[in-house]
């Protein structure tokens, strides 16, 4: 990485809505932690043309102690870096510099969920995107990069409301993990931070079937003291590429759609609290995508009568998005 001076160079700064206070910390990620990062970067084959080196894993940790800083100043625990979702923010950011636009969709018309799904992602996730614009070519100096990186989260962080959703996906108490994506190219700017929820552990999951089929669900609740309580499957048509020019007229991206398949409240979802595993099946009807949503609920057992239920205060804690031709 190279340096050159921003003298003269005017930059403008932007965040892409989902629905300045000074920084300025020392780096609090242990050698522990960059060891596991660099272990599991190692383990990680999908998306490998979008690996991370030893350099941008410690970037990458320097930013997420900014990001668990901030939530520890609100009571909320602290964040793991998670290397699939943080090399689909690197292909987003990418993507999104070389074809000169930002926001949520990319040029096939993909969100975020689906971007993770298609890369073998089961987990929720939740995108905060944003962009600097330079007024020429910009350094790819670490320091630099890192700045650019912390200035643009800090406005997210310092969102107020009623156009705060930055902020709130931040801070949101749900969340496990994060991935962390930016690419530089020329005067452009593009940084991703892809919010996980990670509670369960699925079975295989089918990544396409044919449509009509049955498809099943399966796995375990990873956390102790929850139960799976509510699913909901949504279908959609399958993306439509859109241009550079109508994906810099985007804003937030909805997180489902208005067409649900199935509706399954816990007496119709079989669970067995003492080794906590779970199944349930739902229909493919026509072609297109079947987005899955899974809630669990603390204190659940699955053994309670069935009764009105509401996913109010829940968030969802799977992303399963399965195509059917």
């Amino acid at each position: 990485m190279g340096t050159r001076s921003r003298r003269n160079n005017l930059y403008t700064f932007m965040v892409c809505a989902l629905l300045a206070v000074p920084f300025g910390h020392a780096a609090a990620y242990t050698d522990a932690d960059l060891q596991r990062a660099i272990s599991e970067n190692g383990k990680e084959a999908r998306l490998a043309e979008f690996k991370d080196n030893e350099t941008t894993l410690k970037l990458k940790l320097e930013v997420l102690d900014l990001i668990n800083e901030n939530r520890a100043r609100h009571g909320l625990s602290s964040l793991r870096l998670d290397i699939l979702a943080s090399r689909v923010a690197s292909k987003a950011a990418s993507e999104a510099s070389r074809g000169d636009y930002y926001g949520h969709w990319n040029l096939r018309g993909e969100k975020p969920y689906h971007r993770y799904a298609f890369a073998g992602g089961v987990d929720h996730v939740m995108e905060n995107a944003s962009m600097i614009q330079g007024g020429g070519p910009m350094t790819k100096d670490y320091r630099q990069v890192l700045s650019f990186i912390k200035q643009t989260h800090m406005m997210m962080y310092n969102e107020t409301p009623p156009n705060d959703g930055h902020r709130k996906n931040i801070l949101l108490p749900s969340h496990t993990h994060v991935g962390l994506g930016f690419s530089m190219i020329e005067n452009r700017f593009r940084y991703y931070e892809l919010f996980v929820d990670r509670y369960l552990v699925f079975d295989a999951v089918p990544a396409a079937v044919k449509a009509g089929e049955k498809v099943t669900i399966s796995g375990s609740v990873a956390t102790p003291g929850y139960g799976v309580f509510f699913a909901t499957v949504y279908y959609e048509p399958f993306p439509e590429p859109m241009t550079a020019s109508q994906l810099r007229g985007m804003g937030g991206y909805p997180d489902f759609t208005n067409a649900r398949v199935a509706n399954l409240p816990y007496w119709q979802i079989e669970y067995d609290d003492a080794s906590r595993k779970f199944s349930f099946d739902f229909p493919t009807m026509r072609p297109g995508l079947y987005y899955v949503h899974i809630y669990i609920k603390k204190g659940h057992t699955g053994k309670e009568p069935p009764s009105s239920v509401s996913t109010a205060g829940l968030s969802p804690v799977s992303g399963i998005v399965i195509k059917a031709d």
